[in-house]
């Protein structure tokens, strides 16, 4: 006779399965016992299959849990997730000895706080601390609210130790790992430094690197810009540091170099442009105007092949009727981007009437009148990007060693926000933002160059770093959305 009380304790616990020792008693079974997602044991060669059709092995699904692991300490994965081009850095695990980090319980991983600073160094040295370059994101008792923290530099001089004091402000070692450097070539003016806090490290898998020219026929590295993009989650993050186009004349050619940026950073190439045009023609003999988007994960040429900042702008295909394919762009590919950078352009206005106003404290009328404000409202440069408020003076260009004395020279240069940062989301992606930064200032207390440090902090929230950060401190992203209807 059943118990019906006693059965629906049983289904309401947790679906382990029995089975019977030789000695006729129950136990457990092991690990390696494969069950599907409602606890249900599977056969040998028994597969799930999705509402849409698509199925996967359970022997496939313990090969992508292993892939993700070995992802995360850095090893090859045998199948790895399609993801945007660029080489592939080892994700650090930490010098030898040190235990293997795992999310903290106490730490929320769905909120993560994502901190730039862009600094245009003017070819000087950087100082011996950098603590007061992060000022502006510590808190009054010290604690240091930032867990991914990016820095971008232009003009860069040789950066031996930078590092190491970057290390030092953030708490050492035992508080943050270097995910990744990249510069451009030739030169090494315009470089970016990656981090992360340690504990989140199990969530972060696949670190790339890309740069881009465009100086000199797209050669010089003066111009340009240099990317590191990751997972964190299985959410797919770009970063993109810029030095655009100087002088306050050159607004088209800063358009064009953004442009020039967002279409070449990390575009599929190699293998996988010949697989997309081959399978462009093969869908054009089945309907003529029907013509999916870039893809926005796509498989990449091999990882260890190098960076090539001079290659072309890829070009938009264009097709005839109605429908038109929308090309390759860093801004739509993540789940989210975030551009900064000197990128150098001005407030309209000659420098005695911006004096007047800086003066005054009518900062709304230099906004008013900023070049990247204008071009971005207009829809020729940086279209759907968000920014903090500029409620900050303006941090081009300084007197060296003092941050609020503009340009004394003959060239009387008009003060302007040349250094900014700024964000993007993708529609329905894993990552959302708010529309203004929580951070959003100069680091006065750095005073070796003509430009100010620029510091913002970004409060993104994750769909899904929870279940990741629960699980084993991976989390890759699924070959197939699987679902369950059920109907009585």
């Amino acid at each position: 006779r059943l118990d019906l009380c006693g059965a629906m304790s049983a289904l309401a616990g947790p679906s382990a399965v029995l089975r019977r020792r030789p000695d006729g008693s129950a136990s457990e079974t092991p690990g390696d016992d494969r069950m599907s997602s409602s606890g249900a044991r599977l056969d040998e060669g028994q597969t799930l299959r999705s509402s849409d059709g698509a199925s996967s092995s359970a022997a496939d699904d313990v090969d992508g849990a292993e892939a993700s692991r070995a992802a995360v300490r850095g090893q090859p994965d045998a199948n790895p997730a399609k993801a945007p081009p660029g080489p592939r850095v080892s994700t650090p695990t930490g010098p030898p000895g040190v235990p293997k980090p795992r999310v903290s319980r106490n730490a929320d991983p769905t909120r993560l706080r994502v901190c730039a600073v862009t600094w245009n160094m003017c070819n000087r040295k950087f100082p011996g601390d950098l603590a007061p370059m992060l000022a502006p994101l510590r808190e009054d008792d010290g604690g240091m609210r930032c867990d991914v923290l990016v820095v971008g530099l232009q003009e860069a001089p040789a950066l031996d130790g930078f590092v190491e004091l970057l290390l030092d402000a953030l708490g050492g070692d035992d508080a943050f790992v270097h995910l990744a450097s990249v510069s451009l070539e030739p030169g090494g003016w315009i470089r970016m430094d990656a981090f992360a806090r340690r504990e989140l490290l199990p969530l972060v898998r696949d670190v790339r690197r890309d740069a881009v020219s465009c100086g000199l026929g797209n050669v010089i590295g003066n111009k340009g810009a240099v990317g590191v993009s990751f997972e964190y989650a299985g959410a797919r993050m770009c970063f993109l540091n810029a030095h655009l186009a100087a002088h306050a004349e050159n607004v088209e050619r800063r358009n064009a170099d953004y442009h020039r940026i967002v279409k070449t950073m990390f575009a599929p190439r190699g293998r996988d442009e010949e697989k997309r045009k081959g399978l462009l023609k093969k869908a054009g003999k089945v309907k003529k105007n029907a013509v999916a988007p870039a893809p926005a994960f796509a498989e990449d040429a091999p990882s260890d092949s190098p960076i090539d900042s001079t290659r072309p702008t890829p070009s938009t295909p264009k097709f005839g009727g109605v429908f038109k394919r929308k090309g390759w762009s860093a801004a739509d590919g993540f789940d989210v981007c975030v551009f900064l950078g000197d990128l150098n352009y001005r407030v309209e206005g000659n420098r005695r009437a911006v004096d007047v106003l800086l003066e005054r404290g009518m900062l709304d009328v230099m906004r008013a009148n900023d070049q990247l404000r204008i071009e971005r409202n207009a829809g020729r440069a940086f279209a759907g990007w968000s920014e903090g408020a500029l409620a900050f003076p303006p941090t081009y260009k300084v007197d060296r060693g003092t941050f609020d004395t503009y340009d004394t020279s003959k060239k009387q240069r008009v003060p302007s926000w040349t250094d900014r940062v700024m964000w993007r989301t993708a529609g329905g992606g894993a990552v959302t933002c708010p529309d203004g930064a929580d951070v959003y200032t100069s680091a006065k207390g750095v005073l070796t160059s003509d430009h100010l440090p620029v510091v913002a902090r970004i409060e993104a929230r994750v769909r899904g770093a929870r279940d990741a950060a629960l699980g084993d401190g991976t989390h890759a992203r699924p070959r197939a959305r699987a679902g369950m209807c059920a109907v009585m």
